[in-house]
C-alpha cells in the first residue's frame, strides 16, 4: 500500500497489514478490480481488533481522501512498548486495523504487530528536532495575540517521511510551546482544531496521515513549498527538477492541496526565465543535462555550470535561470528568517502577491540579504517598508566584525622590516585582504559578478571593478501596487532597473571596503559590463561566438581556479603536480635557435619553443606501470603555455589584467567610475542609504553617462587598477632585485635575513649585479678604489662561478673609469647548445654518442657549480625556497643558485637512461636532482619510482617520505602515499600500507586508476591472515601517526608556508606571496579539492 519501514532481514513489518496482503491480492484476482469502499470496509473489518471499552483511542473523520465508512485515527495499546501507540483504520469506534506503530520520540514505523521490535527497524515517517526559537507572539500556535503577551519559547522541527528510493524527505514543520503542537507547511489544507494546540499523539498521527500515508496511496507524495523544490534542486538535473517542481505545484492544486506563494513565485521566475519551455542546448541529451546546479558554501548563492561551451543564446538562459533561482532563493531565506523569528509573513502564510512584492523589495535593496546574519535587523524589520539604510548601514559594523575574526584566526602578525624598529604591523594588507575576500566571496546576490580589487592601506587607497549585472538579467515584469496587477517592462525600463541595481552593489562594495580597516580614506570604484546586450543586439556572429567564449570564462569563475600569472611568481613548471612520469618537458628541452639576445642571460633560450617531437619522446618514458592520471583542470594546458621568464613587461601586464579572461572580449565597457572618500561616504549612506543611488554617485562626480530611458551608456576609465597607488611600494618586485631587510622575527620564519636570501632565479641574479656595475660606475662621488671594492662585494655576496670569472674585467673597468662591458653569460647556452647535440645524434641512430655527450656536458657544469663554502641548489618556486629555509639550510649556508637547465638535464637524462634500462645510471642523475632539489617533491617521487622499480623498498619507502615532508599540494601528497603504500605492503607493514592507500585516495579521490584494485587485493590478503586494517581515513591517520609517520596537510610546511605568505603580503612582497598563498591554500584537509574561493580571490588581489 505505501512506503517501509526498511526492518532487517527477519522482520515482517514491512508494509501495512503484511499478514492479508495475499487475502486482497487475491480478492482482486478474483474480482479483476480493486474492491469498493464496501469490499474494503468488509476487508478491513475481517483483519481487525476489537478494541474494549478501556483502550484509548482517537478518530480524525475530518480527513478527506478515506473511503466511506472508514476513519483514520490513534490507539493506545494497553501492551505497546513504553508510550508508543498505534496509528490505523477504524471501520466503528470498536474495530480497528493498525498500519504503524509510533514511538515517544516522534518516529513511525510501518507494521501491523502491536508489539514489534522496533531496535532494528528504521522509521518511515518522523518528525525531528531542529532548533529552538523565539516567536514574537503567539499567533503561529493558535493564541489570541490580544490575550497573550510578549514572546513566546518554543522548538522547531521538519515532519519528514521516507520515499519509494529510501531517502527521507522533507514534507511539513511543526512547533512546540508548553507542550503542545502546531502543524505547519501541510500540503493538505486542514481546519485549524487540525493544526494547532494539539497534543503529541494527535500531531503525530495528523502529521503522518495528512503529509505521509494519505498523499502516498492518492500518487500526491510531495513535501509543501520551497523545501519540495529545495529537496528536488538538490538531488536532480536542474532543468528537470525546476519542470517536476512546478509539476508538483499543479497536481497539487487538481487535488485541492495548498500551493504556498513562493511555490507560485518560483514559477512565475522560471517561466519567466524560460525554463519551463524547451531551450535548445539546455535539453537533456540520452538523460544527461548540460547543467549542473552548484551552492556556494559561503553566499548560499545558486551557480550554474557546464560541461562544455554552450551556443551563446544557451548560455545567456542558463544565467537567466540562475539569477531567477537566487531571487527565489533570497526569498525563501527571508521567510526563513521570519520563521525563526516567529515574525510573518512566513510560507505558511505568504500568498503569490506578497511574496512578488518582497522579491522586488530585495532586488530594490540587495544589501537586506547579501550578508543575512541571526539578529541583523529588529523583528518586525519589514523589507516592503525598507529605508534603504538599514541594511547598507550594517554593512559596514558587519566588515569590520568580520576583520576581527579573521585577525583571530590568522597566523600570527611579526614584524616585517628591519627599518619598522621592530614593530608589529599595525595595518595588515593579509588581514584586510583576506577579509574583504571572504566578505566578496559571501555576498548573496541574485545575479553572477566577478570583482577585483587592489589595497594599499599605507596610503588609505582602495580599488574595486566588478562586473555589473545587464538589461537581460532583469525581471521583465513588475507588481503594481496602484494597478494590483503585473505590468511587463520595456527594454528601457528594464536598462533603468540595472543601473539602479549595479549602482546599488557598488555601495555594498564600497561600504564593506571602508568598514573592514579605518585606514581606508579613499575607494576608488569601477563598474565594467561583459555586454550581454551588445551580443544580443548584434546579427554578427563572430561577436557573438566571442560573447560566449566570455560567458565560459564567467561560468569558471565559481571555481576559484587559479590560472598563471604569466610572472616569475608562478612555479617553474607550470604549477603541474602528481605524477612524476609526467615530466616537465616544455621546461626541459633547449631551445635550438642561437644568437638571440636571451643567450646574453643565462636561463632564457631553455623557457621558449619546445621541440614537439622531442617532447613526444620523453613524455612517452613510462617509468612506473601505475600511471598517476593528473586532474582535468587548468594545469593541463598551463604547461604548455609560456611562463617564461623573460617574457616582456607588456605581456606580463596584460596577462594580469584584472578581469582579463572577460575584458578579451571586444564588447567589455566601462560603465561607472568614482572614487569614493570615507567621510562624506559614510555620511551619505547614514542619511540616505540605497533609495536614490544615482545621487549618491552624482555627488561624487562618477564619470557615467545616463542615456534617455536612464541606463548606462559607456564611459572613460577614471583609473587604472595596476596603478601604483593601489598597492604598497614595490610590491611586484621580485626578491631578487629587492632591497628589504627584515626584522629578526620574520626573518627567523622565513629563514632570511633579506629578500634576496628568498631569491630562485639566477638570471636575476646576475642580472641584478650587471645593474649594480653599471650604478656603480656612473656615480660620481665614489673612488675608483671604492667602486672596484664595492663592486667585488656584489660578486661576492652571489658568489656565481661565471660572474667571479668576471671579476678581474669588472675591477679594471672601474678603476680605469671604463664602461662597464654587457657580459655575455655563456654556461646555460653552452649547455643547451650539447643538449641540441645530443638529441640530434639520439635522433640520428647515435644514441649511445648522444647520451655521452649530453652526460660530459651535465658533469662539467656539475663540477663548476661544486664551489668549496657554497651549496648548489635548484628552486622551483618561492614557497619551496622558504621550506627549504627553514628545514634543509644549516647555519651560515652560502645557498649558490645552479641554472635552471642544468637541473632539468639530470631530470632528462636520468628520464631516458631508464628508458633505456639503464637503472644505474639514472639513479646518479636522479640522486643529484635529489641533492640540488630537497624542497622538490618531484626530485624524491622520480627517484622513489626508480627505486621502487629496483625493488629497493627501504630507500623507496624514505624517498615517499621526503615527498611527503615537503608536499606543498594534493597531488604530490597523494602520490607520495600511493608510492609509500607499495613499498610499506612490500615491507609487510599492512596497516600503514592500507593506511597509506586510504589517505591517498582520501587526499585526491580517483586520480590512480590502480590504488582501488590495489587496496582491495592488500585487505583480501589481511583478511587471510586475520590481520586488522585500518577501514576509513580518519583510522589511516592514527596508524600513520602512532608510526611516527607525516600526516598530510598537518605536516611541518603547513604552519611555515602559512606564517610567510601573511609576512610577505603584510611586508608588500607579493611575488614571494603568490606561491606561499598558493601552497598554503592547497594544505587543507576539507573537500574542496580546488583552491577555495576566498583564497583564489585572496590570491587574484596579489596580482600587479
Amino acid at each position: 500500500m505505501v512506503g517501509s519501514s526498511r526492518p532487517t532481514a527477519g522482520s515482517r513489518g514491512d508494509r501495512p497489514l503484511d499478514s492479508s496482503v495475499a487475502d486482497m491480492v487475491d480478492l482482486i484476482n478474483r474480482t479483476g478490480h480493486h474492491p469498493d469502499d464496501r469490499q474494503m470496509r468488509e476487508f478491513l473489518a475481517s483483519h481487525s481488533r476489537v478494541l474494549g471499552i478501556a483502550v484509548k483511542r482517537r478518530l480524525f473523520p475530518r480527513l478527506q481522501g478515506v473511503p466511506e465508512g472508514l476513519t483514520l485515527g490513534w490507539v493506545q495499546w494497553p501492551d505497546a512498548p513504553g508510550r508508543g501507540f498505534a496509528l490505523g483504520i477504524f471501520t466503528d469506534r470498536r474495530h480497528f486495523a493498525q498500519i504503524a506503530l509510533a514511538d515517544d520520540h516522534g518516529r513511525v514505523f510501518i507494521g501491523e504487530q502491536s508489539r514489534m521490535d522496533l531496535q532494528n527497524m528504521e522509521p518511515a515517517f518522523l518528525l525531528g528536532r531542529e532548533e529552538d526559537v523565539t516567536l514574537a507572539d503567539g499567533r503561529r500556535l493558535g493564541r489570541d495575540p490580544a490575550q497573550d503577551s510578549g514572546p513566546v519559547h518554543a522548538l522547531q522541527g521538519a515532519v519528514a517521511g521516507r520515499d519509494d528510493a529510501g531517502h527521507m524527505r522533507w514534507l511539513a514543520s511543526w512547533l512546540r510551546a508548553d507542550g503542545r503542537y502546531s502543524l505547519e507547511q501541510l500540503r493538505p489544507l486542514l481546519p485549524p482544531e487540525m493544526r494547532l494546540d494539539l497534543e503529541y499523539r494527535d500531531a503525530v498521527a495528523i502529521a503522518f496521515f495528512a503529509a505521509y500515508l494519505l498523499p502516498r496511496i492518492q500518487g500526491t507524495f510531495t513535501g509543501f513549498g520551497s523545501g519540495n523544490i529545495f529537496y528536488r534542486l538538490n538531488r536532480e538535473a536542474p532543468m528537470g527538477a525546476i519542470r517536476r517542481s512546478v509539476g508538483d505545484m499543479v497536481q497539487a492544486r487538481s487535488h485541492g492541496q495548498r500551493v504556498s506563494g513562493l511555490e507560485d513565485l518560483f514559477a512565475d521566475l522560471m517561466r519567466e526565465a524560460g525554463a519551463l519551455s524547451p531551450v535548445s542546448g539546455l535539453e537533456a541529451v540520452h538523460g544527461a543535462e548540460p547543467l549542473h546546479l552548484y551552492a556556494s558554501s559561503y553566499s548560499g548563492a545558486y551557480f550554474l555550470s557546464w560541461d562544455n561551451g554552450l551556443e551563446f543564446t544557451a548560455a545567456l538562459v542558463a544565467l537567466r535561470i540562475e539569477g531567477n533561482l537566487n531571487r527565489f532563493a533570497a526569498v525563501s531565506a527571508w521567510l526563513e528568517r521570519n520563521a525563526r523569528l516567529g515574525t510573518l509573513p512566513t510560507e505558511d502564510s505568504i500568498n503569490r502577491v506578497q511574496a512578488t512584492r518582497l522579491d522586488q523589495a530585495l532586488l530594490d535593496d540587495p544589501a537586506i540579504v547579501a550578508l543575512l546574519r541571526p539578529g541583523d535587523y529588529p523583528i518586525h524589520f519589514d523589507p516592503l517598508e525598507d529605508d534603504g539604510r538599514t541594511a547598507i548601514n550594517a554593512m559596514v559594523d558587519k566588515a569590520a566584525a568580520t576583520a576581527v575574526m579573521v585577525r583571530q584566526q590568522a597566523p600570527q602578525a611579526l614584524p616585517v622590516r628591519a627599518d619598522g624598529q621592530g614593530q608589529e604591523p599595525v595595518r595588515s594588507e593579509w588581514v584586510y585582504r583576506q577579509t574583504l575576500s571572504m566578505l566578496m566571496r559571501s555576498l548573496r546576490l541574485p545575479f553572477r559578478f566577478d570583482v577585483e580589487f587592489r589595497s594599499n592601506l599605507a596610503q588609505g587607497q582602495v580599488a574595486l571593478a566588478f562586473t555589473a549585472a545587464g538589461r537581460t538579467m532583469m525581471p521583465s515584469s513588475r507588481y503594481e501596487d496602484q494597478s494590483r496587477a503585473w505590468r511587463d517592462l520595456d527594454d528601457g525600463e528594464r536598462s533603468a532597473m540595472s543601473a539602479d541595481y549595479n549602482m546599488r552593489v557598488g555601495l555594498i562594495m564600497a561600504a564593506l571596503a571602508f568598514g573592514v580597516d579605518p585606514a581606508v580614506r579613499e575607494v576608488s570604484l569601477q563598474i565594467d559590463s561583459i555586454g550581454l546586450e551588445e551580443a544580443v543586439d548584434q546579427q554578427n556572429s563572430a561577436i557573438r561566438t566571442m560573447m560566449g567564449q566570455a560567458l565560459e570564462a564567467f561560468e569558471r569563475m565559481r571555481s576559484g581556479e587559479v590560472a598563471p600569472t604569466g610572472s616569475k611568481a608562478d612555479p617553474k613548471d607550470g604549477d603541474v603536480h602528481g605524477d612524476p612520469t609526467k615530466p616537465i618537458a616544455s621546461r626541459m628541452v633547449p631551445d635550438q635557435q642561437e644568437g638571440n639576445e636571451e643567450d646574453k642571460v643565462e636561463d632564457q633560450g631553455e623557457k621558449e619553443s619546445v621541440d614537439r617531437e622531442f617532447k613526444d619522446l620523453m613524455q612517452g618514458v613510462d617509468l612506473d606501470s601505475a600511471s598517476f592520471t593528473p586532474p582535468s583542470s587548468a594545469n593541463d594546458s598551463d604547461t604548455d603555455e609560456s611562463t617564461a621568464d623573460d617574457a616582456s613587461n607588456d605581456d606580463s601586464n596584460e596577462s594580469q589584467n584584472p578581469l582579463s579572461a572577460l575584458q578579451s572580449n571586444p564588447t567589455i565597457r566601462t560603465l561607472v567610475s568614482v572614487v569614493f572618500s570615507r567621510e562624506l561616504f559614510l555620511s551619505r549612506i547614514r542619511s540616505q542609504g540605497l533609495k536614490d543611488p544615482r545621487a549618491i554617485y552624482r555627488f561624487f562626480d562618477a564619470a557615467m553617462q545616463v542615456d534617455p530611458q536612464g541606463g548606462l551608456k559607456s564611459t572613460e576609465a577614471g583609473f587604472d587598477m595596476r596603478d601604483d597607488r593601489f598597492s604598497p611600494h614595490g610590491s611586484q618586485e621580485e626578491p631578487e632585485f629587492s632591497e628589504v631587510a627584515f626584522a629578526d622575527k620574520s626573518a627567523k620564519a622565513l629563514g632570511a635575513h633579506k629578500a634576496v636570501d628568498l631569491s630562485i632565479q639566477r638570471a636575476d641574479l646576475l642580472q641584478r649585479a650587471v645593474g649594480g656595475f653599471h650604478q656603480l660606475a656612473s656615480d660620481r662621488t665614489m673612488t675608483s678604489a671604492a667602486k672596484a671594492q664595492a663592486a667585488t662585494g656584489i660578486i661576492q655576496s652571489i658568489g656565481d662561478p661565471e660572474l667571479e670569472q668576471l671579476a678581474p674585467q669588472v675591477a679594471s673597468a672601474m678603476i680605469d673609469g671604463t664602461p662597464v662591458p654587457d657580459f655575455d653569460f655563456s654556461l646555460s647556452s653552452q649547455l643547451d647548445k650539447e643538449r641540441v647535440k645530443a638529441r640530434d645524434l639520439l635522433f640520428s641512430g647515435g644514441a649511445a654518442q648522444g647520451i655521452q655527450v649530453e652526460q660530459d656536458a651535465i658533469a662539467h657544469l656539475d663540477a663548476v657549480f661544486a664551489a668549496e663554502g657554497q651549496v648548489p641548489r635548484y628552486f622551483n618556486s618561492y614557497a619551496e625556497r622558504v621550506v627549504y629555509n627553514r628545514l634543509f639550510a644549516t647555519p651560515g649556508e652560502r645557498t649558490l643558485l645552479i641554472p635552471d637547465n642544468l637541473f632539468y638535464a639530470h631530470l632528462e637524462i636520468a628520464d631516458l637512461l631508464a628508458q633505456i634500462k639503464e637503472d644505474q645510471a639514472a639513479l646518479k642523475h636522479l640522486n643529484a636532482m635529489v641533492a640540488y632539489a630537497p624542497a622538490y617533491p618531484l626530485s624524491h617521487l622520480k627517484l622513489a619510482v626508480m627505486l621502487a622499480n629496483r625493488e629497493d623498498w627501504d630507500s623507496a619507502r624514505a624517498a615517499t617520505l621526503n615527498a611527503l615532508r615537503v608536499a606543498l599540494d594534493r597531488d604530490d601528497a597523494s602520490f607520495a602515499y600511493y608510492r609509500l603504500a607499495y613499498a610499506s605492503w612490500m615491507r609487510d607493514e599492512f596497516d600503514v600500507a592500507a593506511a597509506a592507500y586510504l589517505m591517498s585516495e582520501h587526499i585526491s579521490p580517483d586520480r590512480i586508476p590502480a590504488l582501488k584494485s590495489e587496496l582491495a587485493e592488500l585487505q583480501a590478503r589481511a583478511r587471510s591472515q586475520c590481520v586488522v586494517l585500518p577501514e576509513d581515513h580518519r583510522q589511516a591517520r592514527r596508524v600513520l601517526a602512532e608510526h611516527g609517520l607525516p600526516v598530510w596537510p598537518h605536516t611541518e610546511v603547513a604552519s611555515i608556508v602559512r606564517q610567510a605568505a601573511r609576512i610577505c603580503v603584510d611586508g608588500g612582497l607579493f611575488v614571494p606571496a603568490r606561491t606561499l598563498s598558493m601552497a598554503a591554500a592547497r594544505m587543507n584537509d576539507d573537500d574542496n579539492e580546488g583552491v577555495d574561493v576566498v583564497q583564489a580571490q585572496f590570491m587574484r588581489s596579489l596580482n600587479a
